[in-house]
């Protein structure tokens, strides 16, 4: 499988979908200008925790429940690199901005990893590479709203909450150092183990 395969095609080899259920995801989307995803789950094709689990498996970047970030790292620099426009078309919301290797990494967690066009132009607009991450749409929605709109009565679904936090013992196990450093602490959040976050830079050699 490419690093560039399509959501739909990840679906139908993962089991997740038929090839009528895409073409009826498909339609939906050229009908309503949604993304491909969000016309799945609303179709009732697949549940939101099915596609971000898919996803994470079969693009092996981390599935992630943003609802637990403590608000604190959260700041201002983060939060203007990627404006509210782009956040809520393109689904992809910034987390946090780490030094790894040298090299200054904007950590972002979005609904939809395939979309790889946006990365590219996020990343050549700031000038930094991008580590991406995984989360439901909802959660996403829940994030601009509580921290682009300041919507302070905003309440996440927190579809992710039985993922397990990463203990400290257990971090350097799936992601050795220095990528486990974007993590901040065990506190950080939740997060699966299939692989360290992809970056995109690093994925274009390939």
């Amino acid at each position: 499988m490419t690093g560039r395969a399509r959501l739909g095609e990840l679906l139908i080899q993962e089991g997740k979908i038929d090839a009528a259920q895409l073409q009826a995801a498909l339609a939906q989307q050229r009908r309503w200008g949604r993304k491909l995803g969000q016309c799945l789950v609303q179709l009732r094709f697949i549940t939101e925790l099915q596609l971000c689990q898919t996803l994470s498996k079969s693009l092996r970047i981390p599935l992630i429940d943003i609802t637990k970030i403590d608000s604190a790292k959260l700041t201002k620099e983060i939060l203007s690199t990627i404006n509210l426009q782009t956040a809520r078309t393109q689904r992809v919301v910034p987390i946090a901005v780490k030094e790894i290797r040298a090299k200054k990494r904007l950590i972002v967690a979005t609904s939809d990893p395939t979309n790889y066009k946006i990365f590219d132009d996020i990343q050549f607009r700031i000038g930094q590479p991008l580590l991406v991450m995984v989360a439901p749409d909802s959660d996403i929605e829940w994030f601009i709203r509580k921290y682009f709109l300041s919507e302070t009565e905003t309440l996440p679904l927190n579809y992710v909450s039985g993922i397990s936090i990463i203990e400290s013992s257990d971090e350097k196990q799936f992601f050795p150092d220095p990528i486990s450093d974007i993590f901040f602490d065990a506190e950080f959040t939740g997060l699966t183990n299939f692989s360290k976050p992809t970056e995109v830079g690093e994925k274009k050699k390939k």
